[in-house]
């Protein structure tokens, strides 16, 4: 057997348990039908810079939420465009809208929107947290009731889910895989117990566990991170839930160009280096297995080694990922992708390839220009 074939089994081998062991447990997963009698209050905190067009086309869908009790906190993070008229106009017809501005001339301590999110959070009045972005819409205005209802007795943190929005072309596609495996892999391993990471487009806390951790102090020099390392910091077996439910949804748009998607990732990745080292040898040994697989095939393909018994696993292996993932594509709202999932796969093992080139570069990134 040659060290080719061994390495190809063996990142085959390790893939089939990413699937079989952390993957298909979500496949088990069922939302909570209805929600609890009682829900707390809810603080949700938006931060804004130069986002006047989102606010128009979203903020409207979460100050009308069909929730008992909540305040919806903006941040208008130094703006330059009209948001503070986009958002005086809102307040003067919502009364559970709260602006809170960060001025030009402020001098900002904690790097990218940590100040921004802070100064939201230090304004909240209630204790239960919802962080979503500007440019992200929620699905339907049973938003908040669904996100909040996946709180349990012991639980700080519920990780939420946020598809990008559908559009034509191959670079959609391929944004949305990207975005499906990143939700896969942390809801998945938040149900095994090993949560990691949650995105802030749509994440809840509560302010006491961001008050006891010290809240951005320990990471205010990075970019990013506002959302995952949080969570990377704080998370654990008994405290975390996640909510899958397709009404918690929030939705935002894409990138259009694939450089403005490189930029983006770039800069959200580059937090993962900051990950408990645990965390990041289990996401690493994931995505380079990933890569090596494809790699070693087409090596073994073009050397005609053992050429039945490589079509055999390569397709085996394909077929596994196929049926632990075709449910999982429904439940977070990418139906249309199973069918291509082998050319996207293909095609986001070399974009990561890019990204870990570009990030070898330690050029500095902006949240916003």
């Amino acid at each position: 057997m040659s060290i080719q074939f061994k390495i190809f089994l063996a990142c085959a081998l390790i893939q089939l348990l990413y699937y079989l062991l952390v993957f298909l447990r979500l496949n088990f997963v069922r939302p909570f039908k209805g929600v609890p009698e009682f829900l707390p209050p809810v603080s949700v905190v938006i931060c804004a810079k130069n986002e006047a067009r989102h606010l128009v086309r979203n903020l409207k869908v979460v100050l009308i939420q069909q929730y008992a009790q909540f305040e919806v906190i903006v941040v208008n993070d130094q703006s330059t465009d009209n948001t503070a008229d986009v958002l005086v106009d809102f307040y003067l017809r919502n009364k559970n809208l709260k602006i809170v501005n960060i001025t030009p001339d402020q001098s900002k301590p904690y790097a990218g929107k940590k100040y921004a999110l802070m100064k939201g959070i230090e304004a909240a009045v209630f204790d239960t947290i919802v962080v979503t972005d500007a440019d992200c819409r929620p699905a339907t205005t049973q938003w908040l009731a669904k996100m909040v209802g996946a709180y349990m007795n012991e639980t700080e943190i519920v990780l939420g889910h946020s598809p990008y929005e559908k559009q034509a072309g191959f670079l959609n596609k391929l944004i949305r895989y990207e975005n499906f495996i990143t939700a896969m892999q942390y809801f998945g391993f938040a149900k095994l117990g090993i949560p990691y990471m949650g995105v802030g487009r749509n994440l809840s806390y509560k302010k006491q566990l961001f008050k006891n951790f010290g809240g951005f102090e320990k990471s205010k020099t990075i970019l990013s991170g506002d959302d995952d390392l949080f969570v990377n910091a704080v998370a654990n077996s008994k405290n975390t839930e996640i909510c899958i439910d397709k009404d918690a949804f929030t939705y935002t748009m894409p990138e259009l160009t694939f450089k403005a998607w490189l930029n983006q990732k770039k800069r959200h990745l580059r937090s993962g280096f900051s990950y408990k080292f645990i965390h990041q040898l289990m996401l690493f040994l994931f995505t380079a297995t990933n890569f090596v697989f494809y790699i070693s095939f087409a090596a073994l393909l073009l050397k005609g080694v053992l050429l039945k018994k490589v079509v055999a696993l390569f397709v085996v292996a394909l077929l596994v990922k196929f049926i632990v993932t075709f449910r999982v594509y429904k439940k977070l709202g990418s139906a249309d992708l199973p069918v291509l999932s082998p050319v996207l796969d293909i095609a986001y093992s070399g974009y990561l390839l890019i990204i870990f080139l570009l990030l070898l570069l330690k050029r500095k990134d902006s949240w916003k220009i």
